[in-house]
């Protein structure tokens, strides 16, 4: 193996490892909150209280929509 072989092997693994560096950099971006605080950890008596203070209320009925007109003239022309 001569030096330029060796040189160019190094090169290739240092551009591979370059590359994992940013894939997990990547990842970390990720996984952090987006305005870079932490996610707090609730103690146990507040973890099993509901999380939103409001009831949940049951779905609105829906309400119909009138019917539309029908399009193009309604007389009969014979």
């Amino acid at each position: 193996m001569n030096p330029s072989e060796l040189t160019l092997l190094v090169l290739r693994f240092g551009f591979l490892l370059l590359l994992w560096l940013f894939v997990f950099g990547i990842v970390y971006a990720l996984r952090t909150d987006p305005f870079g605080q932490r996610v707090r950890k609730l103690p146990e008596s507040q973890a099993a209280a509901p999380a939103s203070p409001f009831p949940a209320a049951s779905a609105p009925a829906p309400v119909p929509s009138p019917m539309a007109a029908p399009a193009g003239p309604t007389e009969d022309r014979s």
